[in-house]
């Protein structure tokens, strides 16, 4: 692959599928050496110079984007992290992140309507390639220990019984639903500190089948936990 432009966050951006072009790319798609996903935006090009605006984001979102799900200008705005600005003036690429460019009322930005306006069957063999690149990774080793950083949700479960119990004993008979559901903003891995969800198959994590949502490099889980015996309290 051509070698587009090296990020001090990201390492070297390599060019991997064009998807619009005229006499140059315009919009294409880059990967790093650790395979992640980049969708890049020429928005200027002209005596002053080149820019690209330039989002990492995941195979998922650029299918919507080729299935006009998406406006171009939703998938580098709102389904892209990292925000990379990439100017090319007097034989010199400059990488700013972040900066005035991705403003709401940024002239950079692709219009309101941005959509692809594909013919049908035009993009099949690009949706069929980065349909290769949709990758579900689980490793059970990351889910088995306890991780310290976290020993807070357990300290939270704890207190909660404990308010739990304050209320019985106050109010007498409570009727509470045995669902919980907490969403978590965590950056890293996810562990549970309960020696009964302690091994991962004894409880289940759910979400949808993509994460819709990047607006930056953390994520959030949305964990389901059935039949938790401590939260029924009648």
């Amino acid at each position: 692959m051509q070698e587009f432009v090296n990020t001090e966050k990201y390492g070297k951006l390599y060019i991997d599928r064009i998807l619009f072009e005229s006499n140059f790319p315009i919009i294409f798609t880059c990967k790093n050496d650790a395979d992640e996903i980049f969708i890049c935006v020429c928005c200027q090009n002209n005596i002053k110079g080149c820019k690209w605006l330039v989002g990492k984001t995941d195979a998922i979102n650029i299918i919507r984007m080729l299935k006009d799900e998406l406006t171009l200008r939703e998938l580098v705005r709102g389904y892209s992290s990292g925000r990379i600005s990439v100017d090319y003036i007097d034989g010199e690429y400059r990488v700013e992140y972040n900066n005035s460019d991705w403003n709401e009322d940024s002239i950079y930005l692709p219009k309101e309507d941005s959509y692809m306006f594909a013919d049908e069957g035009e993009f099949a063999d690009d949706i069929s390639y980065y349909s290769t690149l949709i990758k579900v990774c689980y490793d059970e080793n990351y889910y088995k220990n306890i991780s310290k950083k976290l020993e807070t949700i357990n300290q939270g479960f704890e207190s909660i019984t404990d308010k739990f119990n304050e209320f019985v004993s106050l109010f007498g008979n409570i009727s509470i639903s045995s669902k919980v559901v907490s969403t978590l903003n965590v950056a890293g891995t996810l562990s549970v500190n309960t020696e009964e969800y302690k091994n991962q198959r004894d409880y289940k994590v759910t979400s949808d089948s993509c994460f819709d949502t990047l607006l930056n490099d953390n994520i959030s889980i949305e964990v389901d936990f059935n039949d938790c015996s401590f939260i029924d309290a009648a």
